[in-house]
């Protein structure tokens, strides 16, 4: 039964009850009217304040739905982070017990390379030991006691190799003084056949010879029936003379 029965009914009762026990029904009835009006101010307010609660409601809910979403996501995110994080982490460890591993092999082996590079060094042309000089005044006198740390040992057998293989790799002349006799020293052109041969000449064609490298040093050959066919070579290799086939003495190691 809603307010608006009850009020009906209250006053029914009313009617046939207040001729009996009451002397003034007017007042009476109006005391009802006000309590019902009352009553339905109450309900209705109640009713407004619960709409506005569930509208309340409903909107947090929906801001925390929201908020919820965002939270997974960051944490779904954290959670890719930190498996990338630890894959990266396994990676780099491998690779540093992999460096480890390495730099422990060549620091047992370098001073083996640094006897063989001084070895080699002996039998380098003097174009190419000029050009490396610097790399060889470090290469340390006692291979078990050196101040130099492995990466600059590494670096200078390195250096020292890679240009040995540069100038095996190329043609060169070089200008140089050349000892004819033991008492003779004549200037001459020297054009090296990478680290296999070398031929020499002086100006007039008179004093020639060949070069090739020795155990301990290069040992030249003085040949002078050459000297017109090795001058006659290095006109060509400056662009100065025909270009033509050239018989010149040659040895294969």
């Amino acid at each position: 039964m809603n307010i608006k029965q009850s009020f009906f009914t209250t006053l029914i009762l009313t009617a046939f009850i207040l001729p009996a026990h009451a002397e003034d029904p007017i007042n009476t009835t109006r005391d009802v009217l006000y309590q019902w009006v009352e009553t339905k101010q109450i309900f209705s307010e109640e009713t407004s304040d619960w709409q506005l609660e569930k509208s309340i409601l409903q909107d947090t809910e929906v801001l925390l739905s929201k908020e919820l979403a965002r939270m997974n996501a960051a944490i779904d995110d954290l959670e890719a982070s930190a498996t990338a994080a630890d894959a990266d982490r396994t990676t780099l460890t491998e690779e540093k017990e992999k460096q480890i591993a390495a730099s422990a092999v060549v620091k047992a082996n370098i001073g083996a390379l640094e006897e063989k590079v001084k070895a080699i060094v002996k039998t380098l042309p003097g174009p190419l030991v000029d050009k490396i000089k610097p790399l060889i005044r470090r290469l340390p006198n006692d291979s078990t006691n050196t101040k130099l740390s492995l990466g600059e040992r590494v670096q200078n057998v390195v250096g020292i190799l890679s240009q040995a293989d540069k100038f095996n790799s190329t043609i060169t002349l070089s200008n140089e003084s050349r000892e004819i006799s033991d008492d003779k020293v004549v200037q001459v052109t020297t054009l090296y056949w990478g680290l296999a041969e070398a031929y020499f000449v002086d100006n007039s064609g008179s004093y020639a010879g060949v070069g090739k490298p020795g155990t301990d040093a290069w040992e030249w050959t003085q040949m002078n029936e050459v000297g017109p066919a090795i001058k006659q070579l290095l006109d060509i290799y400056e662009g100065t003379g025909e270009i033509q086939f050239v018989k010149i003495p040659a040895s294969i190691q």
